[in-house]
């Protein structure tokens, strides 16, 4: 007889402990579908537990959405030079 780790019959969800339906893509934790929400990926909607969202940084803001100001700005000061010399 040999030692086997210990097998569950269903994997559990973390938070509410009903069967998982996967894991959160950013934390890895076992989550079921009503301890997770949809967010856009990269090619395909990811599964991001509420504690993990909950963990954003200040205001919400991501790298891309504080390159849209600088952007805009940029933008903004072409057309207006462009319109100035005509």
């Amino acid at each position: 007889m040999s030692l086997a780790p210990l097998q569950p019959d269903e994997l559990y969800c973390v938070y509410c402990h009903r069967p998982a339906a996967g894991r959160c893509a950013r934390c890895h934790a076992l989550i079921c579908a009503d301890c997770a929400d949809l967010e856009s990926g990269l090619s395909r909607p990811v599964a991001v537990c509420h504690r993990c969202l909950g963990a954003r940084p200040p205001w919400g803001l991501s790298l891309l959405k504080w390159l849209w100001l600088p952007a805009l700005l940029l933008a903004a000061a072409v057309a207006g030079l462009l319109f100035l010399l005509r």
